[in-house]
């Protein structure tokens, strides 16, 4: 009778397992759109000399404006009150490198080719307006601008133009984030502590000790160097305040000068410097409603920090990791 008990109660830890932790899979079901995609290995960013001089060509240059500039044309500073959209100084760019042509830096080459798609922080079919006013009121801690306005016109305007020639959900080699090492997350939590050593000897220089960063002189002209912390960054909200995002991020495009292939950090600079910046103790605006983030649990971003959970690990462990029985792999 006790090894039957003690066989029900190992099948049952099992399947507990299995079914309560973030499935890759899962989330790939739902993100199919139902055939195979084209893949694009050679994409280069078109001359921008080719952009028409008539209104959709107005268009494309205020939208790549909007993303270099952003505190310059709906920031908190500018004088017009009814354009101040963004709550904060940042600039598109500081994420979307390089006007959004970076390779892994989180460009735009296959943003509109790519939309609608499901989007599992709301369990929807999401538009790309709707992607873009989600950066609004969370990297940018702002509000939302308006669908049928001229900024949000020439924002997808640009992202249209930068994608010409892709296809229509196609896989574009650069676009997606890279990652670290996921043997690592899997193993161990990310340190912050080892993070402020890092943080110290790479990034403080143009972020600033404090993480305050850079601001330019004036109004509206936001930061050579952007805050990673404070009033004027990011809120919890955001999709770089979750550490491994963070660290995907960090590890193809940081220091200054860091590409995909040619890393500065390592892996374990990037994961625990990532939780240092997103530390519980760095100040920063919090997110409205974030607990309305991710209605499904089912597919709930393994690194994010709002409860509740289908597994049985911790709020922190969530937030920092081991990641071990929190995300299941996709099976290949």
């Amino acid at each position: 009778m006790r090894m039957i008990s003690k066989m029900v109660l190992v099948l049952v830890t099992l399947s507990v397992t299995a079914l309560m932790a973030f499935d890759v899979a899962e989330v790939n079901k739902r993100t199919t759109k139902g055939f195979k995609p084209a893949v694009v290995k050679d994409w280069q960013a078109p001359d921008e000399k080719t952009i028409p001089n008539n209104m959709f060509g107005d268009y494309v240059r205020y939208g790549k404006q909007l993303i270099t500039e952003t505190y310059k044309y709906i920031g908190p500073e500018v004088a017009d009150k009814n354009m101040r959209y963004a709550g904060n100084n940042l600039a598109c760019n500081n994420c979307h490198q390089d006007a959004g042509t970076k390779k892994w830096g989180a460009p735009y080459m296959s943003t509109f080719a790519n939309f609608p798609q499901y989007r599992n922080r709301e369990d929807t079919i999401g538009t790309i307006e709707e992607r873009i006013n989600g950066c609004m009121m969370r990297s940018m801690n702002g509000k939302p601008l308006p669908v049928m306005g001229k900024e949000m016109k020439s924002m997808v305007a640009y992202m249209f133009w930068l994608g010409q020639g892709v296809p229509i959900g196609a896989k574009v080699e650069g676009a997606e984030f890279p990652k670290v090492d996921r043997k690592i997350v899997m193993k161990r939590a990310a340190d912050p502590i080892k993070g402020e050593v890092v943080y110290k000897e790479n990034c403080a220089s143009c972020h600033g000790e404090n993480g305050a960063g850079v601001k330019r002189e004036g109004k509206a002209n936001g930061y050579e160097f952007p805050p990673l912390w404070g009033n004027d960054s990011y809120n919890t909200g955001a999709g770089m305040y979750r550490v491994l995002k963070s660290a995907d991020w960090i590890v193809a495009n940081m220091p200054l000068g860091a590409t995909n292939q040619s890393r500065i950090l390592t892996d374990d600079q990037a994961y625990d410097v990532a939780a240092y910046i997103n530390n519980y103790d760095k100040p920063r605006p919090k997110k409205a409603n974030k607990e309305k983030d991710f209605p499904d649990v089912k597919v709930k971003a393994p690194d994010t920090d709002m409860l509740p959970y289908l597994d049985d690990k911790t709020r922190h462990q969530h937030k920092f990791g081991p990641y071990k029985d929190i995300i299941i792999p996709a099976k290949k």
